[in-house]
């Protein structure tokens, strides 16, 4: 299940049932970037609301490999983990990770947040998500610009920063 930021009916039926549980709040995604692909490839531009939000991305390996040592470990039950990446970066500064690795200027325009919210209405999403989404990157919580280190401390090993990603993902964006 993806964490929403607020307990919900899963969390609230493992609870009553008196399972074991552990919660991963990872905050958002690296691979949100891939979003992107289309139009750096096109146009070398990344258009996006809320230029300033800061965020600690964190990388899908490093959720999946956390992921995987909580449900096979046994001190991780009844612990809340707060996963983030070791940096916080705004738009201008993730797009200058991604012109750096591909060598070549990528643009931001800054979309209003009506235009994002047309934007997701155009690809179909719920007026929930619409919702959910803008309102996270218009006012984003504490958690997500503030950097954790739980990927070092379950994996033994520093989370992987923007730049290690991008390059990891750079031909998707060729």
């Amino acid at each position: 299940m993806l964490w929403s930021g607020e307990p919900g009916p899963v969390e609230d039926a493992v609870a009553a049932e008196g399972l074991a549980w552990t919660t991963l709040q990872p905050q958002e995604f690296m691979s949100n970037a891939l979003l992107w692909t289309d139009s750096v490839r096109d146009e070398g531009v990344v258009r996006e609301p809320f230029g300033a939000t800061r965020s600690a991305m964190i990388g899908e390996a490093d959720i999946g490999a956390v992921a995987a040592r909580t449900l096979t470990e046994d001190d991780h039950a009844g612990r809340e983990y707060v996963m983030t990446g070791p940096e916080v970066l705004d738009m201008p500064q993730k797009l200058a990770v991604l012109s750096g690795a591909l060598d070549r200027e990528i643009r931001f325009v800054e979309l209003t947040e009506e235009q994002a919210r047309e934007r997701m209405r155009q690809a179909g999403a719920s007026q929930e998500a619409i919702d959910h989404v803008v309102g996270w990157y218009a006012d984003p919580p504490e958690e997500a610009y503030t950097v954790t280190d739980t990927v070092e401390q379950i994996l033994g090993r520093p989370a992987r920063t923007f730049e290690q990603w991008v390059r990891e993902h750079a031909d998707a964006f060729r």
